[in-house]
């Protein structure tokens, strides 16, 4: 991640996720607003369109699953 501001969007919709509610812009913000942390206005929105298109769990449990380098 390349700004804190991105890591606090990534963590929010972790959190929004495993507590089972639904992610959207307005909630990433109000979660990263909570942790006093200072994002852009469009990272929320940005994160939760990334996460509306795609499968947090396959995220998460594939993470290093792309395969070892060759030998």
């Amino acid at each position: 991640m390349s700004s804190a501001g991105e890591a606090a969007c990534s963590y929010a919709a972790l959190i929004l996720y495993d507590d089972g509610i639904p992610i959207t812009a307005e909630k990433i913000a109000t979660l990263v607003k909570a942790a006093n942390v200072s994002v852009e206005s469009y990272w929320p929105s940005l994160f939760a369109k990334l996460f509306e298109k795609c499968n947090i769990e396959d995220l998460i449990t594939n993470v290093g699953a792309a395969g070892a380098g060759a030998a």
